[in-house]
């Protein structure tokens, strides 16, 4: 599975990301930092990426960091047993039927 590059990295770094899209570098570096784009924003950043002629994609937009543990995406699921051997105390005895 391969890995996409990071937005950030397609537009060449936080300030010249910025600059095409006419934000400022600290809202640009915020999302960087949280590793989400807003999604009022997303629009826009991919227009004017494809504008550019960037080889970006929604995905690059949703994801601008790349997908999350995508590197073990391909890996089966391995269930593990979760061991309980007493009763919780929340549980309340069963009620008697009404008729």
């Amino acid at each position: 599975m391969t890995q996409l590059a990071s937005v950030f990295v397609l537009y060449g770094g936080i300030r010249p990301m910025a600059r095409a899209l006419s934000e400022p570098s600290s809202n640009v570096a915020a999302w960087k930092k949280v590793g989400r784009i807003p999604a009022e924003k997303q629009p826009h950043v991919l227009a004017i990426g494809l504008k550019l002629g960037l080889p970006i994609t929604a995905e690059h937009v949703v994801f601008p960091l790349g997908r999350p543990h995508a590197a073990y995406a391909d890996l089966p699921l391995i269930p593990v047993p979760v061991p309980c051997d007493r009763p919780a105390d929340s549980q309340r005895p069963a009620a008697e039927p009404i008729i």
